[in-house]
């Protein structure tokens, strides 16, 4: 039996480095407990895209790619993506370095 005072809590993603003042309800973290442990995911346009796994301390572990092919996303899902990055405490600052240092091994 697993327990997660936030386990399956849906939040909308709100912009704090992005210069928008909302999504507009568009984009979504969802706080998840499952096989690879605790995490939140970012749902954009309804669509789940990267899940983050958290270490025991808080801090991010591991990035999960659910959409297979995160480089041809939209400009606005990766507004979304760099926003959710930067609030877990990653570097976001372009779509290419993204890529590069958390999608190295997505197809």
């Amino acid at each position: 039996m697993s327990f997660s005072l936030f386990d399956n809590e849906r939040f909308e993603l709100w912009p704090k480095y992005d210069s928008a003042k909302s999504f507009y309800g568009k984009a979504y973290v969802t706080f998840t407990v499952d096989d690879y442990g605790a995490g939140v995911t970012l749902t954009s346009y309804e669509t789940p895209i990267v899940s983050l796994y958290l270490t025991a301390k808080g801090e991010v572990g591991s990035v999960l790619w659910i959409h297979r092919n995160p480089a041809d996303l939209s400009n606005t899902t990766w507004r979304h993506i760099r926003e959710f990055f930067k609030q877990a405490g990653l570097k976001a600052d372009s779509k290419a370095q993204c890529l590069r240092d958390y999608a190295s091994g997505v197809d």
